[in-house]
């Protein structure tokens, strides 16, 4: 994974895995957990990050897709969640999603 090389791999290895459902009738997420990697203890010489996320794909490579990680606090569980803009509005206004969760906080603040 490392050098140009690794980066192209991995862009690659999404597009590839985007593929596998891609036909009309097949609903397909995919979902990975970040939690207990300790990415927020991270030095690399310039202090510990103030907010971890992913790496940002051009295209629908990440559609439908949960990317779980602790907060910088440890008092909860950030979900990155990439919908289509249908999926995401019905998400958005889940009575039962919206009792747990705050939408979009702020990254200092969690």
């Amino acid at each position: 994974m490392m050098g140009d090389e690794g980066a192209e791999l991995m862009g690659k290895s999404m597009k590839d895995i985007g593929n596998l459902g891609s036909e009309e009738d097949v609903d397909h997420y995919g979902c990975t957990s970040w939690c207990n990697f300790e990415y927020y203890e991270l030095d690399f010489g310039w202090g510990k990050p103030v907010w971890v996320s992913n790496v940002a794909v051009d295209g629908d490579v990440l559609m439908n897709f949960i990317i779980l990680i602790d907060t910088r606090c440890d008092r909860g569980i950030e979900a990155w969640v990439t919908l289509d803009e249908q999926e995401m509005n019905i998400l958005e206004q889940d009575p039962d999603l919206l009792a747990l969760a705050s939408l979009d906080p702020s990254p200092l603040q969690i």
